[in-house]
């Protein structure tokens, strides 16, 4: 190892990604658990900055709220025990543009749930 730090990744002004750029966020969550509310928070941020991402939700089990970008996994509640920060689904987090953000849910500020 060099000691340089490696490349790091930002995500695209809002807005910059066009409508059928085949990006795709699924996030399947828990009903009864009320967490419908904070899947709306979600989708309703990621198509105010980023219109031409497809954003869809499906039920999912008890305590479930996992999100996917184009079919990689890239934050699961049952397994973290939280909800998502910012850069726990970061669209670079889709494998396609750079790697998953090694860190954990934890060492990030900003949540997306209030």
């Amino acid at each position: 190892m060099s000691g340089e730090p490696g490349p790091t990744c930002e995500a695209p002004p809002p807005g910059e990604i066009e409508p059928g750029s085949g990006v795709r966020i699924v996030v399947e969550y828990c009903e009864p658990c009320g967490f419908e509310a904070t899947y709306l928070e979600l989708a309703s941020a990621v198509k105010e900055q980023y219109p031409g991402i497809e954003i869809e939700s499906r039920l999912g089990g008890t305590g479930a709220f996992e999100i996917e970008i184009n079919g990689q996994l890239v934050f699961s509640k049952l397994e973290n025990g939280g909800f998502p920060y910012e850069k726990d689904v970061s669209i670079y987090n889709a494998g396609r543009l750079c790697s998953p953000c090694p860190c954990s849910a934890s060492s990030h500020s900003t949540s997306l749930a209030y």
